[in-house]
């Protein structure tokens, strides 16, 4: 049995590429101390290790410091390359090392924790989860997830491109499937309850579903999923995590780097990165045409098997 400390990233997104590390280390009966923002919570309480738990907030930083004060971890895990990381007494200390190639965070992952191979992202579902996730999908009808939340304007596509793409394909590849809208934050309640009102005023059925199920209830259906189509948000990457067939859509990030990672996971975007990066990250997102995405869609679920 080991102790470790985990220090997760701000961001979500970020929070589920480093969960390969957190994965490659853990063993049952492991104690690890887990930082992270309050949503991310969930994603952790079927870690095979027991959990102490401190939030991201007002408060983190005297609850994260008293925890360290006396305390001498065998593993920390600094995904966040603080000062806390730094100050944390421990026999070892992982953090991600600069790449003398642009590569995915996966291989950064893999190689600052010593690995032979790229760590891909690991959920621990639970049958809470995949209760949850029944009680959404509960049979084999096709489910289109739309993702359309970000933490920027700048990275999320348009609501009425959203609305439109889903239209096609519930009339065409995906006739009578189940569309479920979800959010990655609170700021996205405005956005997931504006698609489903564009799309039930030309009779076309989805359900909004905002934050309901945590995000590892989201995992698990993200499993049942047939597709999923969103911007690049912490959604996305549990939903390529999950293994479900995911296209992210990116503008003023980079996939390269940081796309959601997976064996079905594709990405898209309107212009090449080199040349996004010098202008309006709005019209970067822009460029990606409805045409272009639905085209994306569906060659995504024919390599599916979805004839």
């Amino acid at each position: 049995m080991k102790s470790v400390l985990f220090l997760a990233p701000e961001d979500l997104g970020e929070t589920v590429l480093a969960t390969g590390a957190l994965a490659h280390v853990l063993e049952a009966g492991d104690v690890v101390t887990i930082s992270a923002a309050p949503e991310a919570a969930a994603l952790f309480r079927a870690a095979p290790a027991t959990r102490i738990w401190l939030p991201l907030g007002a408060a983190w930083s005297f609850a994260l410091f008293a925890r360290m004060r006396g305390t001498r971890f065998d593993v920390v895990i600094d995904a966040r390359n603080g000062m806390a990381g730094l100050l944390a007494a421990s026999r070892r200390r992982i953090a991600l090392r600069a790449a003398p190639l642009l590569r995915h965070r996966a291989e950064d992952w893999g190689d600052s924790c010593g690995a032979e191979r790229a760590l891909a992202p690991v959920l621990w579902l639970d049958e809470e989860a995949r209760e949850a996730a029944a009680a959404i999908a509960p049979d084999a009808t096709p489910l289109l997830v739309l993702a359309p939340g970000g933490a920027s304007e700048g990275k999320r596509w348009s609501l009425e491109r959203f609305s439109a793409v889903a239209r096609r394909l519930v009339s065409g590849d995906l006739v009578g499937a189940r569309i479920a809208i979800m959010g990655a934050a609170a700021r996205d309640a405005a956005i997931t309850g504006a698609i489903v009102r564009s799309l039930d005023s030309d009779g076309v059925e989805a359900r909004d579903f905002g934050l309901t199920p945590d995000l590892l209830a989201a995992a698990a259906l993200m499993e049942r999923a047939t597709i999923v189509i969103g911007n690049d948000n912490v959604l996305t990457h549990i939903a390529a995590a999950a293994g479900a067939p995911t296209l992210t859509l990116f503008g003023p990030t980079d996939e390269r780097v940081r796309a959601p990672y997976g064996s079905r996971s594709q990405t898209l975007r309107g212009r090449a990165f080199e040349k996004e990066v010098r202008v309006d990250a709005r019209a970067a997102m822009n460029d990606l045409s409805i045409d272009a995405v639905e085209a994306a869609a569906i060659d995504l679920l024919h390599a599916g098997g979805l004839r």
